[in-house]
Formats: C-alpha cells, sequence, structure tokens
C-alpha cells in the first residue's frame, strides 16, 4: 500500500511540471498547516469501526495556471485510534493505533480578493491511505474526493496564513455497467460506475504559506 502512495505523489507532481502554463512569470506557493480532523464512523454487517477525533497536519504546494485558479499538491496526515465494536457473535471488541493519510490533487478557485486577503474553494481527487499501526490489520486504500472553502491573509507579498476547512470523502467502487438503448433521440450506449461514500470526515486548520515566482 506504501507504493501506491508514493506513485500518487509522483503522478500529481508529473502532472504538475507538466502544465504548459509552468515558466518564468508563475506563480508558486509553498506551505504547512496544522489542523484538527474529525474521525467518523462505519458500519459493517459484522460491527461498527469508531474513529477518533485527533490533530493532523498537511503540506501543500500549488501553481497558478490562470486568472484566479490554481492547481495544488497536498498531503495530509492524522495518527488517531479506532475502535471496533461488534454486532455478531465470534468477533471480538478491539482497540488499536490508525494512521490516516490523504493526497489529494486539488483545483483552488479564488472567489474574492482584496489587497490582503483572498477567499477561495477547493475540490480535489486522489487517495485515502488507512493504515493501521498493528502488523494483523491490513492497510486499506480508497479514491477519495476533497471539498473546501478557506481564506488566505497575506502579511507582505511573499508570506501569509491560510485558513481552511475541507470535507474529505474516501469512495468505494461498486462496479461498472454497461446500457444501450434506443429512444425518440436515437439510441445510444455508455457506462455507469457505482460507488458510495462510506465515511465522511473533515478538517479544519491554518498555517503559513510562501509566494515564489511572479
Amino acid at each position: 500500500m506504501r507504493k501506491i502512495g508514493y506513485t500518487f505523489v509522483i503522478i500529481a507532481l508529473t502532472a504538475l511540471m507538466s502544465l504548459p502554463t509552468f515558466g518564468q512569470g508563475t506563480k508558486f506557493e509553498l506551505g504547512a498547516m496544522m489542523g484538527y480532523q474529525f474521525g467518523g464512523r462505519i458500519n459493517y454487517y459484522e460491527g461498527e469501526l469508531k474513529i477518533k477525533d485527533a490533530g493532523n497536519w498537511m503540506v501543500f504546494g500549488n501553481a497558478e495556471v490562470a486568472y484566479n485558479t490554481a492547481i495544488e499538491f497536498s498531503y495530509s496526515s492524522m495518527t488517531t485510534t479506532a475502535t471496533f465494536t461488534p454486532y455478531k457473535i465470534g468477533y471480538d471488541y478491539q482497540t488499536f493505533d490508525l494512521r490516516i493519510s490523504y493526497f489529494q490533487l486539488e483545483a483552488l478557485n479564488t472567489f474574492a480578493e482584496s489587497d490582503k486577503l483572498e477567499g477561495f474553494g477547493l475540490f480535489g481527487i486522489g487517495a485515502m491511505w488507512n493504515q493501521p499501526l498493528d502488523d494483523k490489520i491490513s492497510d486499506v486504500t480508497r479514491f477519495s474526493i476533497s471539498l473546501g472553502l478557506g481564506a488566505k491573509i497575506y502579511f507582505t507579498e511573499r508570506v501569509g496564513i491560510r485558513l481552511q476547512g475541507r470535507l474529505l470523502m474516501p469512495m468505494y467502487f461498486g462496479g461498472v455497467g454497461a446500457y444501450c438503448g434506443i429512444g425518440t433521440g436515437g439510441s445510444g450506449c455508455g457506462l455507469s460506475l457505482n460507488s458510495w461514500v462510506p465515511i465522511v470526515q473533515g478538517d479544519f486548520s491554518g498555517g503559513i504559506f510562501f509566494v515564489i515566482g511572479q
């Protein structure tokens, strides 16, 4: 599972560096934040897994690709405790330490700005890496999406603080189906993708960023 996370990092960085708008005059931002992440709970047929809320940290880098639009790669991680409470006989109550990491490739759009303040929204796709700190329990990696709102406050043209809140949603995929049909508009075929969100997490964080280039 560790290889999946590293592979996503390489793909994300390659995608950023290959954007045609990169070059002299491109605005980059690098930063780090700390915050608080909500754990959530997952209901299985065998029982309930409850993840305790805990502190988290995040590092990020982005590049402006159009006016008021940037592409960003972020990595965030929390270390917490999870508790499994069984519903059925034959399963044991269990508590274990857990590390949850998100690798996200996000689009940031600035919707309000002044000399010292910017408001932004973000949407991203990526991967969630669920890593139990117990050799008897396997890692789990899932596709994930993120939604968020935040603000940047500039101390100078090159340094500022960033505050944000996000929803983090790992996705399960149920499968892909094919369909064809004939209607009044003619015939057509396509694919349908079935997926659902087993758990909704979120975080609030703040930190410092630096502007490079431009």
